[in-house]
């Protein structure tokens, strides 16, 4: 088994050299991770295995790296035939270093360190001491009614180490395998969620004085009534659609990492956009979609999930009612940049895909 677990660790620490893959879900906000674990006695303790918990709550500090504090507990039962009685209670401080952060598959390696208590039974013996592990693990990310899910594995190798009851078991440190599994619950609404409630907010504030909700106070706006989704310039009025061959210009889609499905935000920018072309002003037109990602991945994964995603906008305007025959999908890749892409908000802003209605 230390074989095993050694040679596990010594594999992922070789594959971190490698780059990290496209658009991955690293997500900012803090979590709570409650886990079961198993604690396999390699002779030590002369019981059985042990089955206990750990809690821990971390966050993300960057792409690579979460830090994260847990409580442990197990209890070890009496072999058949004899053997000690262990119980085990203590607390840590863990690193993990992300190899990738995929939703369905997310590699790391965990270091960690800290402190706990072994208790004997019935002799009632104990030891404080500090202890180390060492390790790896994965998470995987699911959906579950708009809600990110984690399922997580997690495999170390730890060292106990003992001074207080050495002198009456002769044990001075315990050397075994840990595994556990559990769940992953993100705190917080997502990123793009709290940016789309913020939007609702402030629209909602200038109602009173915005009556076609275009952004533009009344007093300022040259083209009342403009239907709900169109982009509209200082005046409130379309963009470009007072020129010859102009484009109007709806509210950017934007998608969640490494995804291609239409979020409920992007839902409602479509079903606006459903409504106005199909409405008389613009039933002629043809509607053209343009999918793009940010840098981060290779240039040919990054063209193909661009046009899964202007794929994905085109079926769901098709669904609302507009004729498949007058949208056009484009695909950009990585190419066409809206925002800066060495900040985490410049790439969520360039997860998009854009709709137009033009001659």
């Amino acid at each position: 088994m230390k074989t095993a677990i050694r040679a596990a660790i010594a594999a992922t620490i070789a594959a971190t050299a490698l780059p990290l893959h496209a658009e991955e879900f690293y997500d900012k906000r803090p979590y709570i991770s409650p886990m079961v674990s198993y604690t396999f006695d390699e002779g030590d303790r002369g019981s059985e295995g042990g089955l206990g918990f750990y809690v821990g709550g971390g966050k993300p500090l960057t792409r690579y790296w979460n830090a994260e504090f847990g409580v442990f507990g197990s209890k070890f039962d009496n072999r058949v035939g004899g053997g000690d009685l262990w119980s085990e209670l203590g607390f840590k401080l863990d690193g993990q270093f992300f190899y990738s952060r995929e939703r369905s598959f997310s590699p790391y390696l965990g270091i960690g360190a800290g402190y706990q208590r072994n208790k004997l039974v019935p002799t009632n013996l104990r030891d404080t001491g500090p202890m180390v592990d060492a390790g790896l693990g994965f998470l995987s990310w699911f959906d579950v009614s708009g809600y990110d899910l984690g399922l997580r594995l997690d495999a170390r190798y730890r060292w106990a180490f003992l001074d207080e009851v050495e002198d009456a078991t002769g044990i001075n440190q315990f050397n075994e395998p840990v595994v556990k599994l559990g769940l992953v619950f993100p705190i917080g609404p997502k990123a793009a969620a709290a940016a789309a409630a913020g939007a609702g907010a402030a629209a909602g504030a200038t109602k009173a004085a915005d009556a076609d909700g275009d952004g533009v106070p009344d007093a300022l706006d040259r083209c009342p009534g403009t239907a709900k989704g169109v982009v509209v310039d200082s005046t409130g009025c379309p963009r470009d659609t007072g020129a010859a061959g102009g484009e109007s210009q709806f509210n950017d889609v934007l998608f969640d990492f490494d995804r291609s499905e239409i979020t409920a935000a992007g839902q409602k920018i479509l079903d606006n956009a459903a409504e106005v072309v199909n409405s008389g002003a613009y039933k002629s037109l043809k509607i053209n979609v343009a999918g793009h990602t940010d840098e981060v991945g290779s240039e040919g994964y990054n063209q193909a999930l661009s046009e899964r995603r202007a794929n994905a906008v085109r079926s769901y305007l098709v669904k609302k009612g507009v004729d498949a025959s007058r949208i056009h999908t484009f695909a950009y890749g990585e190419g066409s940049p809206k925002a800066d892409n060495a900040t985490e908000e410049g790439r969520a802003l360039n997860r998009r895909a854009e709709v137009k209605t033009a001659e």
